[in-house]
């Protein structure tokens, strides 16, 4: 069982850039993943993914991260890509209009890390 140092609490704004974008994913992931919410607001969730995507980008291309860290994260960041792609694709064709036209969710490109 995984037990917490006993140090002062860390904000995510004080966290190494890398650990950062780490943590971030990790929330959003948590977001992501809650079905009522995806239920509630569609297009919430296609953002939410965009963004998992952009961060997965990030990790894939930073230096200070192992080759083998770096392909998990390109696996993964396709693997989000596909899925938000069936995501936009079904609501689409979802009889309650509740999704606004695909364009409208694109990810933009990833930004690098300094």
């Amino acid at each position: 069982m995984f037990t917490a140092p006993a140090e002062p609490h860390t904000e995510e704004h004080e966290l190494p850039s890398i650990e950062a974008v780490l943590a971030g994913t990790l929330a959003l992931m948590t977001g992501y993943s809650q079905a009522v919410q995806a239920e509630l607001d569609p297009a919430h969730r296609l953002r939410l993914g965009a963004k998992i995507g952009e961060n997965l980008a990030l990790l894939m291309d930073h230096p200070m991260l192992s080759l083998g860290f770096r392909q998990v994260a390109y696996g993964l960041r396709r693997r989000w890509q596909a899925m938000g792609d069936c995501t936009r694709e079904a609501a689409r064709d979802c009889a309650c209009g509740a999704a606004a036209p695909a364009e409208r969710f694109q990810a933009p490109a990833p930004k690098r890390l300094q």
